[in-house]
């Protein structure tokens, strides 16, 4: 059963316990892994798992007792019976999963985290994470950071290709340190990722095997031969990028099927004829570093790996076609849309 996860809570359903007209089973349930039982009163019990509330009504104690039992009696309750098999349906309830067992122990808070998103999917779900490889380009200052939470997320392979060397601005709680500089970030990284997650291979994808995500942490417009290669292998990209204005995510790129960087660049030439020449200034290097806040780049990083988890996991994440733009101080996270632009042609190449 796939939970979806609304951005507000709703108000909790409702159902009384003797009103329940489901055919009865003697299946044993538990309590699932990421839910909580609530007593509301004496007799109201509140079941919730992530965003999802359920109020139960007509309850007692010993009811309680039998409907969390993991051995279900043969002479119970017909009424408990027949709730049982209602909050089994609706995720509230699992039946005993052995399977339930995080790939390594230190995924499991991370496995229950799933549960209440994709219900018994989720052991599936972080297994074929492991299975994944994504790999990080360029040196914006969020890279080694948003590849230490992937491989934290449970990431098999996960890979920063930078040979640039660290400098002192690259540093980030969970990511580069300051002790890093003069090495290149790719080591840096590696060095951060293996103590999030030492189970995770930092090696390049071998020859002939292509990563399932590319991310361009560039703090800044992308190269131009950088996009087009990208494109022209099919890979696909998710750019991140923050600036003194803002924490920039997206767009996460499939070539062929979703809008392009090229894209993005025609709407903003569109609105602004100059932007060709601005984005060229842009790459260029500074005396300065372009990169914002300490606070900016954590939260933006971690939007940008809940965005790439959320593409390797199968979901439609928020940022195809689209980017998810953080700007301190009010904090608020806007969506702006990029579709395909008629100038482009990228889904023909």
């Amino acid at each position: 059963m796939l939970w979806t996860t609304p951005t507000a809570v709703s108000p909790p359903g409702r159902v009384a316990l003797v009103s329940l007209e489901l055919p009865e089973t003697q299946q044993p349930h538990r309590l699932a892994p990421a839910g909580s039982m609530l007593w509301r009163s004496t007799s109201s019990m509140q079941l919730e798992v992530g965003s999802h509330r359920l109020i139960v009504d007509g309850m007692t104690e010993a009811a309680a007792r039998e409907l969390l039992s993991e051995t279900a009696p043969v002479d119970g309750d017909p009424d408990v019976q027949r709730l049982r098999a209602q909050l089994g349906d609706r995720g509230y309830l699992w039946p005993p999963a052995e399977g339930f067992v995080p790939p390594v122990p230190r995924l499991a808070a991370e496995l229950t985290a799933l549960s209440a998103r994709c219900g018994q999917d989720a052991s599936d779900r972080l297994a074929a994470r492991g299975r994944r490889t994504v790999v990080v380009q360029g040196h914006g200052r969020v890279g080694s950071l948003v590849a230490a939470v992937l491989g934290a997320a449970g990431v098999g392979r996960v890979h920063v290709g930078d040979s640039a060397a660290t400098q002192l601005v690259h540093a980030i709680p969970g990511g580069a340190r300051p002790s890093d500089e003069s090495t290149s970030l790719s080591a840096a990284a590696a060095a951060a990722i293996l103590a999030a997650a030492p189970e995770v291979d930092v090696t390049p994808p071998a020859f002939g095997h292509s990563a399932d995500l590319v991310v361009l942490a560039v703090d800044g417009p992308v190269d131009s031969d950088v996009r087009d290669a990208l494109h022209a292998r099919e890979a696909s990209h998710l750019q991140v990028a923050v600036t003194s204005a803002a924490g920039v995510v997206g767009p996460l790129v499939v070539p062929r099927v979703t809008s392009c960087l090229a894209c993005s660049d025609l709407h903003r030439r569109d609105r602004d004829p100059a932007w060709p020449a601005l984005a060229v200034q842009l790459t260029l290097s500074r005396r300065h570093p372009r990169s914002g806040e300490i606070a900016a780049c954590v939260a933006t990083a971690g939007i940008a790996a809940g965005q790439a988890l959320a593409f390797l996991d199968g979901e439609l994440p928020e940022v195809l076609e689209g980017t998810l733009e953080l700007h301190p101080p009010d904090w608020r996270v806007r969506r702006r849309t990029w579709p395909a632009h008629p100038d482009c042609g990228c889904m023909l190449r």
